[in-house]
C-alpha cells in the first residue's frame, strides 16, 4: 500500500512533526510504502521518500503540493491538519480547499485527514472548516472520544466518516532516569517539570507563582525545570516567555529553578522528560496533548488540569492526578502530594507504562490506521460505503 503523508516533518521543532515521524515509522513496520510531503524546513539531506515542497510564502504553494502528490500516485492520501501548518495571512488554512477539490473529483485514491486542533466547542470558522472538509474527504480522524461526540453539535449535522484513533506513544524507551538527570546537571534531585512550547494556555506561570511555597515544603533537593521556547513569529507568545522569566527572577527559591530556554529537538526533549519525576500540565485550554502521551511513554506521573482530552486520558490510564480547572490551591496540593509520596508516583508510573503497552503504543495505533485504510480502499473498489459503527476501529 503506497501512502502519501502530508505533514510537518523533522528536523522542524513541531509536535505534529514528531507525531508523524513516530507514526510513519510504525506504519512502515506494518509494510506500508510511505512518501512524506512536508514543508521546506523538513527532511534531512539524503532522506528517502521525503519531499520538502510546501512553501507558504509562494502564492501557489498548493499547486506545488498537488503536483508532487500526482507524481507519487498514492493508494491513500493522509493529511495531518493543524491550522498553523497551512495558514497564510490568517486564512484558516483555506488554501487546502483547492487541492482537496481536485483530489476529490480528479483522483481515485481515498483521502484521510487527522485533526490535531478539535475542541468540545468550536468557533464558527473552525466548525465551518471541518464541515466543508468532511464533505470532501473519505475519513476524518480525531484523537479523543469527546471530540467525536461533540462534532455533530458543532457542525449541525450527523457525520458518518469520522473515527477515533488515540495519540500514540513509544513503548520502547530506554533512557535511564539517572543519565537524564545527569544531562540536566541535577543528579540525585527530585524534578518537577514543565516542558514544551511557551504559550499562555499552558499555564506555566501558575506553577512558578506558587514555587516558593512548594519549594519550602519539599526541601532543597527538589527542583523545578522549565524547558522550551516560543513558536516563531508570535508576538503574544514572546510576551508570555518574558512573563515567565520575570516570574522566575522574582522567586525567592529561584536557585531551585532550572530554565532551559531554547527550541528543543526531539532527542533533547526525550532526555529532559526522562529526568522528570513529575510532569505538570496546568493548562487553561487544550484539545489533546502530545506532552501527556510522551509522559506516559516515559512512565512520568502527571498533575494535569481536568480539561477535555487531559481528563479523559489521565482517567483512562490512572497515571496521575487531575486538578479542577483554575484551582491554584488544588494544583499546589496535588503537586505536593505526588512529590512527597514515592509509592504513589511509582504506582502512577507503572500504570502509565501499562497504558502505553496495552492501549496507545504506536504499533496499536498503526494497526488501527491500517484497518481504516483497508476499509476505505475496499469501499472505493466495491463502490459500497461501509456504514457499520466502528468509530474506534477496534
Amino acid at each position: 500500500m503506497k501512502i502519501c503523508w502530508i505533514s510537518s516533518w523533522p528536523p522542524r521543532s513541531c509536535g505534529i512533526a514528531t507525531y508523524s515521524f513516530e507514526l510513519v515509522e510504525a506504519l512502515r513496520n506494518e509494510g506500508s510504502d510511505i512518501h512524506v510531503v512536508c514543508h521546506k524546513d523538513g527532511g534531512y539531506p539524503g532522506e528517502e521518500n521525503v519531499y520538502p515542497v510546501i512553501d507558504l510564502k509562494r502564492v501557489r504553494w498548493d499547486q506545488d503540493l498537488y503536483s508532487v502528490v500526482k507524481k507519487i500516485g498514492p493508494d491513500i492520501l493522509h493529511i495531518q491538519h493543524e491550522y498553523g501548518l497551512y495558514s497564510v495571512a490568517d486564512d484558516y488554512s483555506a488554501g487546502l480547499f483547492r487541492p482537496l477539490f481536485r483530489w476529490r473529483f480528479q483522483d481515485e485514491f481515498p483521502i484521510v485527514i487527522t485533526y490535531h486542533s478539535v475542541y468540545a466547542k468550536l468557533d464558527k470558522t473552525k466548525a465551518m472548516f471541518m464541515d466543508l472538509v468532511q464533505r470532501l474527504v473519505d475519513a476524518g480522524i480525531v484523537h479523543e472520544y469527546y471530540q467525536w461526540v461533540n462534532l455533530p453539535v458543532n457542525i449541525g449535522r450527523i457525520v458518518d466518516n469520522v473515527y477515533v484513533i488515540p495519540h500514540g506513544a513509544r513503548a520502547d524507551i530506554s533512557i535511564s532516569k539517572q543519565d537524564a538527570k545527569k544531562f540536566l546537571a541535577l543528579e540525585g534531585k527530585k524534578i518537577i517539570g514543565m516542558l514544551g512550547w511557551f504559550t499562555p494556555t499552558k499555564g506555566y506561570d501558575r506553577v512558578i507563582k506558587m514555587w516558593d511555597s512548594i519549594s519550602s515544603k519539599l526541601g532543597p533537593d527538589t527542583y523545578l525545570v522549565l524547558a522550551g521556547e516560543v513558536r516563531r513569529n508570535d508576538p503574544s507568545h514572546k510576551k508570555y516567555r518574558e512573563k515567565l522569566l520575570q516570574l522566575v527572577e522574582k522567586c525567592k527559591a529561584k536557585d531551585k529553578i532550572k530554565v532551559v530556554l531554547r527550541s528543543i529537538s526531539a532527542k533533547e526533549y526525550e532526555r529532559i522528560l526522562a529526568a522528570f519525576d513529575i510532569m505538570v500540565l496546568p493548562y487553561t485550554f487544550i484539545s489533546q496533548s502530545g506532552n501527556l502521551a510522551h509522559s506516559f511513554a516515559f512512565g512520568v506521573p502527571v498533575v494535569a488540569s481536568s480539561l477535555e482530552g487531559l481528563k479523559a486520558e489521565v482517567e483512562a490510564s490512572g497515571a496521575g492526578v487531575l486538578v479542577p480547572y483554575g484551582e491554584d490551591d488544588e494544583l499546589e496540593r496535588a503537586i505536593l502530594t505526588l512529590a512527597k509520596d514515592d509509592t504513589l508516583r511509582e504506582k502512577c508510573s507503572r500504570k502509565a507504562l501499562d497504558y502505553v503497552r496495552n492501549k496507545i503504543s504506536w504499533s496499536i495505533v498503526a494497526k488501527k490506521h491500517m484497518r481504516l485504510y483497508r476499509k476505505l480502499l475496499e469501499g472505493k473498489k466495491t463502490k459500497i460505503k461501509d456504514l457499520r459503527s466502528e468509530i474506534m476501529l477496534e
